[in-house]
């Protein structure tokens, strides 16, 4: 550096410690020098520190032989030095003179031209050397222009103009785009007060309208079910979009923008008998909320076919088939009941031309709704209900019953259809053959749980749905038949879902009791009768010891089919007893008497005559009472056969009494 004496400034630039400033410099220096922490060791250290303590001593003894060679080396160096220093004075110089010829210049050639200000015109005559004022003066120098600007007054006002003119343009687009913002911004405010008018309209009308999941910044409305299955619940939200005119457009995503409806068909023979009707598809301007309420209709429609499908699958006992297409229920060889997913966007051809329908597979299409519906009921019972989870999801998941349901009210019915036709041509048929005391009586009566009986106070929802349940599940019929007034048959039909679809038939020959426990219910005598009239009336009954029926509980008959054989094989022995007895009574003989022969019941008397008597059906379906007669004519055996149907007989309209006592009398 240079000495305190020194006339310059100048100094060079500081040299900086080089010690490390922070702990971050030092992990940084260590890292370079050293590669990392791990290479320093106490070892290194104290051998570098005794490196370097002898590297000092040798250092001492080097030092004594170089002092004598500096000595010379510094008569050079101060010779540089003083060089050094002249010429950088004399560069100062150069400059400073050379600063000071340029300020003269410009000094003298501002004295002669006028400057704009008095103060800057004085400034530069006093800036001015005295040595330059002596020799040469003041305003001895000038300068003029090569050439003149070509910028006139008439140029400059139009120049002026054109620029007011560009500025007034300015003004007008900026006008105009305002304008222009706002009819957009009115427009805007229309459509968005369209888009917002749906939207109130749909929120009105009850639907949950909300910000989409996945975008918050979109609303969407919730059409689905709260208890529908997972696959539908998740995926029934939908978003409302703006369209250009500001109408709302409802993008369904899952389900489309198709609707769908479950059809139900029947058919007999290969053609179609009956179908549910298909509503029409709505156009695509209907208001909002009809849209909406027809995507809760599809997608109501897509989980119950879903459904189903699932449990086509554990029904395969019961004559149940599905494909990716349909579910075919095979009543019998003839009779089919299909159903089907069918959108609406294709145009309905099949029901017009069916000219009489039954309106059962109507019936059977609000069905399966209801049931669906009452699925939902159920699961939201469990959920709310339920205080502990249950030990799987698998069970809460098993298949609703709505096929085995649809099935069981079908066989329901065809049971009740059976058994009265039977009793009611069977009564005629008696009737025919002059048996004057049959008569018949059924009804159909569901079965009402005893929570709903009587006038209670109050009724909450798992009430309302032991209602339903027995309302769909426990349907029941009873019926009556008179045959003598000692001869009674009762009997009681009930549907069952679990272990197999059916109905059983329970037959008694004294009448059900009524049970308020929801148990049983046949819809006849309220009074319950006691041990001591129920065994009397047992004793009456000739049935009971000659052809009784099966326990009505523990062996109940298994359909229709084995209940009208023994109904008719207990008319048979009733019958037969009855002729014995008036036909004895009318001869004044005590020999004849009936008994159990391969054959059947027959009626013997001492002349060994015989009179079997049976209840058949013709190849139409209908009943016959016949009476076959055999006795000896000599050395002959003489036969001859009386019938009696509903609508006519053989006989002459003689009764079945007076011809066993024309057979036995021997006039026959």
């Amino acid at each position: 550096m240079a000495s305190p004496g020194s006339p310059f400034s100048l100094r060079p630039w500081p040299i900086g410690d080089k010690k490390p400033k922070n702990l971050g410099d030092f992990i940084a220096r260590v890292n370079a020098e050293r590669g990392g922490f791990r290479n320093v060791t106490e070892e290194k250290l104290r051998e570098e520190i005794a490196a370097q303590e002898n590297g000092g001593i040798e250092a001492d003894e080097v030092s004594d032989s170089e002092a004598e060679d500096e000595e010379e080396t510094d008569a050079e160096k101060s010779k540089n030095v003083t060089a050094a220093r002249e010429e950088f004075l004399k560069n100062i110089e150069v400059a400073h003179q050379s600063a000071m010829l340029g300020l003269d210049f410009i000094s003298l050639l501002s004295s002669k031209n006028k400057l704009d200000t008095e103060e800057n015109q004085k400034a530069a005559e006093t800036s001015i050397s005295a040595a330059l004022r002596e020799r040469v003066g003041i305003a001895t120098i000038g300068a003029t222009k090569m050439n003149e600007s070509n910028m006139t007054e008439a140029r400059r006002q139009d120049d002026i103009a054109v620029a007011t003119g560009w500025r007034l343009m300015g003004v007008n687009n900026m006008v105009d785009s305002v304008m222009a913002a706002a009819e957009k911004l009115e427009k805007e405010m229309e459509l968005e007060a369209k888009y917002w008018a749906d939207i109130l309209a749909v929120s009105e009308s009850g639907w949950a309208v909300c910000a989409l999941p996945q975008e918050p910044h979109t609303l969407g409305v919730r059409y689905g079910f709260a208890e529908s299955a997972p696959e539908f619940r998740n995926s029934s939200i939908a978003a409302l979009r703006r369209n250009e005119d500001g109408t709302v457009r409802l993008d369904l995503g899952r389900i489309g923008g198709g609707s769908q409806r479950v059809r139900v068909t029947l058919k007999k023979n290969g053609s179609i008998v009956d179908q549910s009707p298909l509503p029409g598809r709505i156009p695509d301007n209907a208001p909002l909320q009809d849209r909406v309420l027809e995507a809760r209709n599809t997608v109501f429609h897509q989980e119950l076919w879903y459904e189903i499908n699932r449990e086509a699958r554990t029904l395969l006992s019961s004559d149940v088939y599905s494909d990716s297409s349909s579910i075919t229920w095979i009543q019998d060889a003839e009779t089919h009941m299909i159903f089907t997913l069918e959108d609406l966007a294709e145009p309905d051809s099949t029901h017009e031309k069916i000219s009489d329908t039954q309106c059962s597979c109507t019936a059977y299409y609000v069905y399966m709704q209801f049931l669906l519906f009452q699925g939902h009921r159920q699961n939201y019972h469990r959920r709310t209900t339920m205080s502990q989870p249950p030990p799987s999801r698998v069970a809460m998941r098993q298949p609703y019953s709505i096929l085995r349901a649809v099935i069981a009210n079908s066989e329901y019915f065809r049971g009740c259809k059976v058994m009265t036709e039977f009793l009611e041509d069977l009564v005629l048929t008696l009737r025919r053959a002059g048996i004057s005391t049959a008569s018949s009586k059924s009804g159909a009566q569901p079965l009402i749980p005893a929570l709903l009986q009587g006038n209670l106070p109050r009724r909450n929802a798992r009430m309302e749905l032991n209602f339903i349940n027995n309302l769909v599940g426990r349907l029941e019929s009873a019926f009556e038949l008179i045959i003598t007034p000692e001869a009674k048959i009762f009997g009681r039909g009930r549907v069952a879902n679990v272990p197999y679809i059916g109905m059983h038939f329970s037959i008694s020959l004294t009448p059900f009791s009524t049970q308020t426990s929801g148990g049983e219910n046949t819809g006849g005598d309220n009074s319950m009768p006691t041990n001591e009239e129920r065994e009397k009336k047992e004793l009456q009954n000739p049935l009971q010891h000659s052809y009784p029926p099966s326990d009505p509980v523990r062996e109940p008959y298994p359909n229709a089919r084995e209940a009208i054989y023994y109904i008719r094989q207990a008319v048979i022995r009733v019958v037969v007893q009855k002729l014995v007895d008036e036909a004895s009574e009318r001869l004044g003989r005590d020999d004849m008497d009936w008994s159990e022969l391969a054959r059947g019941p027959t009626v013997t008397d001492r002349d060994d005559k015989e009179a079997h008597i049976d209840i058949t059906e013709d190849p139409n379906g209908q009943l016959v009472l016949s009476l076959d007669a055999q006795w000896q004519a000599g050395k002959r055996t003489a036969s001859r056969r009386w019938n009696w149907r509903a609508n006519r007989d053989d006989a002459g309209g003689e009764s079945i009494t007076d011809v066993l006592i024309k057979v036995m009398d021997g006039r026959s």
